[in-house]
């Protein structure tokens, strides 16, 4: 993507050496070009820094190389390719244009597949109370636990059930695999050992994708923007897409923490295997984006639900790829490294709608054991039971305010102080959070799990 270039730079830059130029001849004063030519330079720096400033909301990764890169991304076929310019750098942000409408034609979907009910309140249930007015669709299993369904319609959840059914390959590498018990094993083992009709060539946890997309295609009144989530571990402070969120205006993936790249194996190793690029180092070493929350307009999330199917397709159908380890992260990656993704923005964690706590959360925890291990001599996980974090005060406040992580009330929040709207990968902030929750006390509890659940 090529950054606009402001169309008064060009002719200033001549007046300006042009004076120059007549400075010299007309008075032959070598001092003074010099100091003219210094001051030319001193602008133009100026100037590239503020053109280039904007990449760090965006940027995949080092601009060496780029042109490598891109030429072996796969081509995009035509009738998926998105005509639309692209988004500004700073949009998706909270430092781009914000909403100045609610979120009644809006819509949050997800697979929440043999979950208790007590996730679909945690998912569900502050999404609602948060003021979302849109459109909630979630794929369950076909069998749901008791509870799930009657509290699912009384949210006013689109719930579809899906079908199990063998699939058509061996997604544990043991021989053809057969339906998994009518969804009664764990949500996260249902989702990477089942398949489900029409998309039995692969697993549930895969054709999330191509079954999101039918249901939004069908969905007439999903017209506004889209966010496709995980549901296990993501709860919701505020609307999403209420007034003064970001703007939407094509499609939005977003970064885990700036310590996380895709040198990590999830995607480095994976990808490596299955298309020969090794996202471990230059010119591909980037920042990591996670695959378990997009957003997106209508038509451009119709457009990313397709391309992650048709390509996941293409790594099913790679013999250098296994399947059994193989996880969107890395598609999803790839695909927007490659310029897979038209119009889309990469927004950095804890300045947009989505906050990705995981690796800070879990390397909080390791300190908290550690620290708590050499002052106490006790056991680890007694520790995560007993032991909050350092500075919680028994109330709202579950980890202390040095942290910079939450508010006084114990809400997460993003870098500009602000209570962030979606939370993803919350229980990696690990027991002591946990346990904060169990103990039914905060305003954060209270928000999650009020009264009318």
């Amino acid at each position: 993507m090529v950054l606009p270039q402001p169309s008064n730079v060009t002719s200033r830059q001549k007046s300006i050496l042009n004076r120059s130029k007549k400075s010299i001849l007309n008075k032959s004063n070598l001092t003074i070009f010099a100091a003219l030519c210094a001051v030319v330079g001193l602008f133009l720096i100026l100037l590239s820094n503020v053109l280039l400033l904007p990449l760090a909301v965006t940027s995949g990764g080092s601009a060496s190389g780029k042109a490598a890169f891109l030429a072996k991304a796969r081509p995009q076929s035509a009738d998926l390719a998105d005509p639309s310019p692209p988004a500004n750098r700073a949009d998706g942000t909270n430092l781009g244009r914000i909403r100045t409408q609610g979120s009644r034609h809006t819509t949050v979907m997800g697979m929440a597949v043999g979950y208790s009910i007590s996730t679909y309140r945690t998912f569900v249930g502050s999404l609602r109370r948060s003021g979302f007015e849109g459109h909630i669709i979630l794929a369950i299993a076909p069998d749901p636990k008791p509870g799930v369904l009657e509290y699912l319609t009384s949210k006013n959840v689109t719930a579809v059930r899906l079908e199990f059914a063998d699939c058509d390959f061996d997604p544990g590498g043991g021989g053809k695999a057969q339906a998994m018990d009518g969804g009664k094993s764990s949500g996260h083992k249902v989702e990477a050992m089942t398949c489900a009709r029409p998309y039995t060539d692969m697993m549930v946890r895969w054709s999330r994708y191509p079954l999101l997309r039918d249901y939004l295609e069908a969905c007439e009144g999903c017209t506004g923007p889209v966010l496709v989530s995980d549901v296990r571990d993501t709860f919701f402070q505020r609307d999403p897409f209420g007034t003064g969120a970001p703007e939407v205006l094509g499609l939005q993936v977003f970064r885990e923490h700036r310590s996380m790249t895709t040198a990590n194996w999830i995607v480095q190793q994976i990808a490596l295997s299955c298309t020969g690029l090794n996202f471990g180092e230059e010119p591909y070493l980037a920042p990591m984006l996670c695959s378990g929350t997009t957003v997106g307009t209508r038509e451009t999330m119709l457009r990313y639900l397709t391309i992650m199917y048709e390509e996941m397709r293409v790594w099913l159908d790679n013999p250098s790829c296994d399947h059994r380890w193989v996880g969107d992260q890395a598609i999803h990656n790839y695909l927007f490294y490659t310029g897979r993704f038209h119009n889309a923005v990469a927004v950095p964690n804890r300045m947009g709608i989505v906050h990705t706590p995981g690796v800070q959360g879990s390397m909080l925890l390791e300190e908290h054991a550690k620290d708590m291990i050499e002052k106490t001599g006790k056991d680890r996980l007694v520790i995560m039971n007993t032991i909050p974090y350092q500075g919680a005060n028994g109330k709202d406040q579950w980890i202390g305010p040095q942290f910079d992580l939450i508010d006084k009330e114990g809400f997460l929040v993003d870098f500009n102080g602000e209570r962030s709207r979606v939370v993803h990968q919350f229980d990696r902030l690990g027991l002591p959070f946990g346990n904060y929750l169990r103990n039914k006390q905060g305003k954060l509890w209270k928000h999650l799990y009020g009264p009318d659940d």
